[in-house]
């Protein structure tokens, strides 16, 4: 219960330095090592008088670039930065290779926490066809062909987590899961990784999708059909009577269907 005490305290603060500090506490394999600058990594310090000094210098610099000194102070100051139910935007106090002082940010789901953040899976109906998702979202403000995925609940394993949101995007069921491997989503701002799974597929139910999805429909594409898909980076789909450019980028289905390939289990 203390872990789960710790992750609702922290949906309260703003810049806090004690929750920051937990965080490297209490999860430690999370927030990664701290790294050596003079290995040629970017080192995070924990110190808090070296943080308060890397504070003050990023605050100086950007004072000379121009900035107000309450932006500059608002810019500089470590810790948790915001926050809502979801996500956690972390600001590091860092050095980088050459010893260089500044901070770095990074984004971590909070039921990423205390296992995977969330899980995905290629639904393969008899090894050789995929079932995808055309997806409007709203971060590109475009129409995406992706594989389902999704958060994971607190009490769910990345497993259950793979099988719901698959059953709640396509009503496809599946009685066989493989893990392909683990992919970071973002390296260069989003912490920790993500299971990806392939689910051999043996039954079709009504999609039970939630209220905030914009799922289209689903389609059965071959691998063939895939890569020509990748290759022209975007397919014409009917959706509503409408001919709408649907893009082909996603960055998990690309990683699912190399390591699929690569290990065998589609073709």
């Amino acid at each position: 219960m203390k872990l789960f005490a710790l992750i609702l305290c922290l949906t309260s603060s703003l810049f806090a330095k004690s929750s920051y500090h937990d965080l490297y506490d209490q999860f430690p394999e999370v927030m990664g090592r701290l790294g050596s600058w003079k290995q040629g990594e970017i080192e995070i310090t924990t110190n808090p008088s070296e943080i308060k000094k890397i504070e003050n210098h990023c605050y100086q610099r950007l004072l000379r670039k121009g900035y107000s000194s309450e932006e500059a102070k608002q810019y500089s100051q470590v810790g948790i930065v915001a926050e809502d139910q979801y996500w956690m935007w972390v600001r590091d106090a860092v050095y980088f290779p050459g010893g260089v002082m500044g901070t770095y940010e990074r984004i971590f789901w909070k039921t990423g926490l205390l296992g995977p953040s969330g899980a995905v899976i290629l639904p393969v109906i008899n090894n050789t066809k995929v079932v995808v998702n055309i997806n409007f979202r709203h971060a590109t403000r475009s129409w995406e062909l992706e594989l389902p995925r999704g958060g994971r609940n607190l009490e769910e394993s990345a497993e259950e987590a793979a099988v719901r949101e698959l059953k709640e995007e396509t009503g496809c069921l599946v009685n066989k899961l493989t893990l392909l491997g683990s992919m970071a989503p973002d390296s260069g701002i989003i912490g920790g990784t993500v299971p990806v799974y392939l689910g051999t597929v043996n039954k079709r139910t009504p999609r039970q999708q939630d209220e905030s999805e914009a799922i289209a429909l689903n389609l059965e594409v071959s691998v063939q059909e895939l890569k020509e898909a990748f290759i022209k980076s975007y397919l014409i789909i009917d959706i509503k009577g409408k001919k709408t450019k649907v893009y082909c980028r996603d960055p998990y289905l690309s990683f699912a269907l190399l390591q699929a390939t690569w290990q065998k289990l589609i073709y």
